[in-house]
């Protein structure tokens, strides 16, 4: 299968609702993303044993958790110890206290300040992301915050410009967080101050603000990928591992 409705990439799962496959967008080169490959996520913390063999299941075996040392002392991700799955911790955010939105949200006038801070302070975070990826061209990988929204969806977002697909996919993909975050919402609050759970929307505008700080500053994922120290080759090897 090439193209795939956003129905067919939500990945139907018990309590990880927004659980979603990157497969099955278009690029403006006319190739399509590869389904089964990269997968976003919320956090598995209150996944079911049957969440989790489903992922198992779809092929799933490397796992990255871009979460804080908080988050992840708060609720642990049962992949941690999930036998035949590889995971991974990568606190992208570099902070031991995030608690789902990142402290600096304060300083930013909205979310779209904040991950453009988050490309330019935690580069060295983001390439840990990108190295896994290219390690990895033939698994599964899930990579996952706690809302699977921000910054796994900085994280979604590279990927899909990387891959040459169309800005107004990359963005509605970023939007469609909200509403398969609904039934998790209250869980998410348990951990946030309260000021800060406004943040838990994903408008449109915060994706358009960094792909245009992006586009501006790097010309595109590719360019930022070289910029945070990977070479051409390897930027093409994670693009093309992507691609079908």
């Amino acid at each position: 299968m090439q193209y795939m409705t956003s129905e067919e990439r939500l990945i139907k799962l018990d309590k990880m609702t927004n659980t979603r496959d990157l497969g099955g967008y278009e690029t403006q080169e006319g190739r399509y993303t590869k389904a089964h490959h990269l997968i976003r996520a919320s956090s598995p913390a209150i996944a079911t044993k049957e969440d989790l063999q489903k992922l198992y299941d779809y092929g799933v075996r490397v796992t990255i958790d871009l979460r804080s040392d908080f988050e992840k002392q708060v609720q642990p991700s049962p992949f941690k110890h999930y036998d035949g799955i590889e995971n991974h911790e990568v606190n992208i955010m570099g902070s031991e206290v995030v608690k789902v939105v990142p402290e600096e949200v304060r300083e930013y006038r909205d979310l779209g300040g904040v991950y453009i801070f988050m490309l330019e302070a935690h580069k060295a975070g983001i390439k840990k992301v990108f190295d896994i990826f290219l390690n990895h061209p033939y698994e599964a990988v899930l990579f996952h915050c706690s809302a699977g929204k921000d910054r796994t969806g900085v994280i979604a977002a590279l990927l899909l410009d990387l891959a040459g697909c169309h800005e107004h996919d990359i963005v509605k993909d970023y939007s469609e967080s909200y509403a398969y975050n609904l039934g998790m919402i209250d869980k998410l609050e348990e951990i946030m101050d309260e000021e800060n759970q406004k943040y838990l929307a994903s408008s449109p505008r915060y994706m358009l603000i960094l792909l245009d700080y992006l586009r501006e500053h790097y010309g595109s994922a590719y360019g930022y990928l070289l910029d945070i120290g990977f070479s051409e080759e390897e930027a093409n090897d994670i693009k093309e591992a992507f691609l079908i």
